[in-house]
């Protein structure tokens, strides 16, 4: 993995989400400083609670409100006399943010946090392995490197790399440090090795490597060329992230396309929050349709929604509005969430779109008595 995201050294824990939340607490302490995100999610959190670091937030994705955090903290420095070195301070980001599939602007982030003499600290667990032309994550894509514009990479291998764990990855520093202090590292079992070898094998798939993986995993995880008539070989390497990509681009394009007879159901009442290029798609209620209704009744319409999505249509949409909300420092307004992936075919972004479709017009178009509440445009 150090290799492939071109680092020193990487260290491996048993949980994805320990990884993030013992990189944080591992390296910021008492008296330490750290400007978060507000929109990032659980882990980071927890570890950002557990450092007992001073917290300052910034609004979410708004660089903007990040300057005016860290001028603040300029001219606090400058009442007290006191040096930017005189203590350890962090940026916390994700680079694609799980509760909202949004996209940090890493490259003003990065500009800001070297003009005020700030580490940063990205986890990038949903990039990695379908952001950037080669699958390096959200760095990639901006034209970013590990240790030179991130000093530390943390990331879940659970998501596109399909095993159970996560990484810390950065100068050799970095990650010794991590073998003392890191709690989800010292406190644990390790991992199973096999969940190792997932890891690795997925790794040679993303990089093209595919005559390195031995013959039974090759089976295994050859569902793309058996279950997909448009996949007739293999898929590894650059093809594999451009049909991820061009896949992603097709369920946006379908479920924003006005034009198309299912989409078309979707206009003025479901609207697309996260970002165009993010294979984690969230769709909330428009401001037309959740006008006067309750964070509950939002819920419970969306709910509606998916679970008609699955018992019409066939397609598992979710609905995020009951998720545990207790660590969240910024709550999401509730979304339906659809997931894409390398795999899917037109045919599943026509299910998609149908079943959404079919689903809006008879949750939110009809009362509960079967009467026409909301008139087609």
């Amino acid at each position: 993995m150090a290799r492939f995201l071109r680092t020193e050294a990487a260290i491996l824990y048993s949980d994805g989400a320990s990884a993030a939340t013992s990189t944080v607490a591992a390296f910021a302490k008492r008296g330490d400083l750290l400007v978060v995100d507000e929109g990032v999610n659980e882990a980071l959190l927890v570890g950002v609670s557990l450092s007992r670091a001073n917290v300052r937030y910034f609004r979410h994705n708004d660089v903007n409100d990040l300057r005016r955090v860290l001028e603040k903290v300029r001219g606090q420095d400058g009442a007290l006399r006191r040096r930017p070195t005189d203590q350890r301070r962090f940026l916390v980001v994700e680079g694609l943010y799980k509760n909202w599939g949004t996209v940090c602007p890493l490259e003003e982030v990065v500009a800001l946090k070297e003009e005020f003499c700030f580490r940063l600290i990205l986890d990038d667990s949903h990039a990695i392995g379908t952001m950037g032309e080669t699958g390096r994550g959200s760095l990639e894509r901006c034209g970013l490197l590990p240790m030179v514009h991130c000093e530390i990479l943390t990331f879940s291998i659970e998501n596109a790399l399909g095993s159970v764990g996560g990484m810390t990855v950065g100068s050799e520093e970095v990650v010794d440090h991590q073998r003392l202090s890191g709690a989800g590292y010292c406190f644990s079992a390790s991992a199973p090795p096999f969940l190792s070898k997932v890891c690795v094998a997925s790794l040679k798939r993303l990089q093209g490597n595919l005559d390195e993986v031995p013959n039974e995993q090759r089976q295994n995880g050859n569902d793309l060329q058996t279950d997909n008539p448009e996949l007739s070989e293999e898929l590894s390497g650059p093809l594999l992230l451009e049909k991820l990509h061009e896949n992603i681009s097709n369920l946006y394009c379908t479920l924003t396309n006005s034009s198309h007879p299912h989409a078309l159901k979707l206009r003025n009442r479901l609207v697309i929050t996260s970002h165009p290029q993010s294979p984690i798609i969230y769709l909330r209620l428009s401001d037309q349709q959740a006008t006067g209704l309750t964070r509950a009744e939002q819920t419970s319409l969306l709910d509606r929604i998916a679970s008609h999505c699955l018992v019409e249509g066939g397609v598992a949409v979710v609905s995020t509005g009951g998720h545990v909300r207790k660590y969240l420092q910024l709550v999401p307004e509730p979304c339906l969430r659809v997931i894409a992936n390398v795999s899917q075919t037109m045919e599943d972004v026509e299910s998609l779109a149908k079943a959404l479709g079919e689903a809006v017009e008879e949750v939110l178009c009809r009362n509960a008595f079967g009467l026409e509440i909301i008139k087609e445009d």
